[in-house]
C-alpha cells in the first residue's frame, strides 16, 4: 500500500474511513443519542474496540459484571472497550469519535 491521505468529515453515527481487508479498520463515531436516558440497548464485539476523542464531548455507557457506569471521553486518553457499550453526547453537544476496531467483529446487541 502506498501512502494516502483522507479527508474525513463525520456525516453520519458510523461512518468507515478505511478497512485493511480482514485486519483491521478505523472510521469516525458521532452519538446519535444524547444522554443515558436515550439508551435502550447496548452494543458488544467479539474483540475490543479503540475510542478517541477527536472533538467535542461523548460519554461511553459501560455495562461490565451487571454494573452500568459511564465514561467521559477525554482527549488525552484512549478508551479500549471489550464489553457492552453505547455512546451518547450529552445534551446534543459536538461529539466525534476515532474508533479502530477488527475487520470482521460481529456485533451483539442487549437491552439496557
Amino acid at each position: 500500500m502506498s501512502t494516502r491521505i483522507i479527508k474525513v468529515k463525520p456525516k453520519a453515527t458510523w461512518q468507515e474511513v478505511f478497512r485493511d481487508e480482514g485486519k483491521w479498520l478505523f472510521g469516525l463515531y458521532v452519538p446519535e443519542f444524547t444522554s443515558r436516558e436515550e439508551i435502550e440497548y447496548l452494543e458488544k464485539h467479539e474483540a475490543p474496540e479503540l475510542f478517541y476523542l477527536i472533538d467535542g464531548e461523548t460519554v461511553l455507557v459501560v455495562k461490565e459484571d451487571d454494573e452500568v457506569r459511564e465514561i467521559p471521553l477525554k482527549k488525552d486518553e484512549v478508551v479500549i472497550v471489550n464489553t457492552w457499550h453505547m455512546g451518547y453526547r450529552p445534551n446534543g453537544k459536538k461529539g466525534i469519535c476515532l474508533v479502530i476496531e477488527r475487520d470482521g467483529n460481529p456485533t451483539e446487541y442487549t437491552g439496557l
